[in-house]
């Protein structure tokens, strides 16, 4: 009946506000009946007693067990989300002053290409003049240093625009790099977290090892008719389905951690 129940619900209701209220119900349920772990000395009366606790132990087990299906259920549904903002977090990041950027760059290379004739000229003067000194020809080195003195002042002027675009694209790159800073920084306890949730999932595969081993020997027992050995082994798969819960409460907390420093991170993007 609760099974149909919370199905119904579930189709209505999104993940992150369904799933809170059922896990806390059946969290109640789990704790209410946890496994017995004392039996009776008798051992007819042990096996009894055994049973008894095998029956009240495997509603708890199962109700538990649920929980902790939707709380992955909802740990995943907010990772997705956290992951997706977080690429558009970066993709805006790797924008910033890109257009500044491209602009100045197209303009660097707009002037170099104008003014290389000129310093081109102006250069090969020079290497002229240079030969002449060595030749020792007073009337050519004359007449050379006139023709680069003359273009000299055109000269100056064609590298100060380049050397000042070259200047302000430096200085947008700064500035770029110092926006861009400040939302890596904002994301920084974002990458602290998920170091914590890679750790915490291994020692949920640890449980789940241990619980899947727990498993094999409970289902061997139920076959070879021992109720005492059956109790214990699920006692075993509760006390890891314990240990799962507590590490997903954690992990919970840290997505959500997560998920608020992307939002931190995307309001420090520059309009």
């Amino acid at each position: 009946m609760f099974v149909r129940l919370s199905a119904r619900f579930e189709c209505r209701l999104p993940v992150r506000l369904f799933a809170p209220l059922l896990v806390l119900g059946l969290l109640l349920l789990a704790l209410a009946a946890p496994p017995e772990r004392a039996f009776a000395s008798s051992p007819d009366t042990a096996w009894a007693a055994a049973l008894s606790a095998l029956d009240t132990a495997y509603d708890g087990y199962t109700a538990l067990e649920t929980v902790n299906k939707l709380e992955k259920m909802e740990i995943q549904s907010l990772r997705k989300d956290s992951a997706s903002r977080l690429k558009i977090v970066h993709d805006a990041i790797r924008r910033i002053g890109r257009s500044d950027a491209d602009r100045l760059q197209a303009r660097i290379a707009a002037l170099k290409s104008r003014h290389a004739p000129l310093l081109e000229q102006y250069r090969e003067l020079g290497r002229q003049a240079a030969e002449a000194r060595k030749s020792k020809n007073k009337k050519r080195i004359d007449l050379l240093d006139l023709k680069r003195n003359n273009l000299k002042p055109s000269v100056q002027t064609a590298r100060l625009e380049i050397q000042t675009a070259q200047q302000e694209l430096a200085a947008a790159k700064k500035q770029a790099a110092a926006k861009a800073k400040l939302v890596r920084d904002a994301l920084a306890p974002a990458a602290a977290c998920k170091k914590q949730v890679t750790a915490e999932n291994k020692s949920i595969a640890a449980f789940n090892k241990t619980r899947a081993a727990a498993y094999k020997r409970y289902r061997s027992a139920v076959k070879q008719g021992s109720a005492m050995t059956a109790a214990a082994e699920l006692t075993l798969m509760y006390d890891q389905l314990g240990r799962i819960h507590a590490s997903q409460q954690r992990i919970l907390g840290w997505e959500k951690q997560i998920a608020a420093a992307i939002r931190i991170a995307a309001a420090k993007l520059p309009l």
